[in-house]
């Protein structure tokens, strides 16, 4: 038995297979990542904060983070920023260790703020340490970014 193809038909045909075995199909046909469904995330800045370490120096901090998804809006399940900053305020005020790199001591702050804060899906912490009159006359920055097992991390 021979199979008889129009021309139309072939045309129809080479169509159907390109579609199905172009790259676009399988990025049609695979599920959406959950992490770019929704995110809801929130940020602050602490400007100008003086500080002693490593000799004296002024920081901006900014910070970052997404929340865990949730599947409606309660107040429980957001963070009001305010008491945070005052948390933050307080760890650098009493960090215990004025020798550690700035990298060491902001990578403890975003760990202790992380594990306090369990509504939070990513965090991101970054020092903004101004130039000094200290051995290092540079301005300089240290980013931490955190982001739970099973989480979606931040995308800004």
């Amino acid at each position: 038995m021979m199979l008889h193809f129009t021309p139309q038909k072939l045309l129809a045909l080479s169509v159907a297979l390109l579609l199905f075995t172009s790259p676009m199909s399988a990025a049609i046909a695979t599920p959406l990542d959950p992490c770019l469904l929704r995110e809801e995330s929130f940020g602050f800045t602490i400007d100008d904060y003086a500080i002693e370490h490593q000799d004296w120096a002024i920081l901006n901090i900014a910070v970052d983070f997404r929340y865990v998804d949730q599947p409606t809006a309660q107040r429980l399940n957001y963070i009001n920023f305010v008491p945070l900053a005052a948390e933050i305020e307080r760890f650098l005020r009493e960090y215990p260790n004025e020798t550690d790199y700035w990298e060491i001591m902001n990578r403890n702050l975003a760990e202790s703020i992380f594990a306090d804060h369990p509504q939070m899906s990513a965090l991101k912490v970054k020092l903004d340490i101004a130039k000094s009159s200290g051995e290092e006359p540079y301005s300089r920055h240290s980013v931490v970014s955190l982001t739970r097992d099973q989480g979606c991390p931040l995308t800004q």
